[in-house]
């Protein structure tokens, strides 16, 4: 045993049992329900699109803690998928903003009366 504690930093983790994959997949579900929910109500864009972002980013923890077995392993790693999550919540927030008033949109469309015509030849 001395090869395989060697390979995995002499430390092991507890093993996760069915029970806390399947319980992890039930709440996984219901953060699913309640984003579909979220997308089909009334709530003003701003909130529903925090909403939304914060739960994906809920779930993205708990895939990464729980399926990739984060919580047992070295700090780094942790900070290093956390600046992941962070960078990519920038990004997201900063394509949201950039786009959010843009009046070409395709659902939208350009409201009537600002086309603007074609030059002629």
């Amino acid at each position: 045993m001395v090869g395989h504690e060697m390979q995995h930093g002499g430390e092991e983790h507890p093993p996760s049992t069915i029970r806390q994959y399947v319980m992890t997949g039930v709440i996984l579900t219901v953060i699913t329900v309640v984003e579909l929910f979220l997308s089909y109500s009334s709530l003003p864009h701003g909130l529903m699109v925090s909403l939304l972002i914060g739960l994906s980013a809920v779930k993205f923890v708990i895939v990464v803690a729980i399926f990739m077995h984060l919580r047992f392993e070295n700090g780094l790693l942790t900070r290093l998928f956390m600046f992941g999550l962070v960078l990519a919540a920038c990004i997201l927030l900063a394509l949201v903003s950039l786009f959010w008033n843009d009046g070409t949109d395709a659902v939208g469309g350009i409201p009537a009366g600002q086309e603007q015509s074609a030059p002629k030849h």
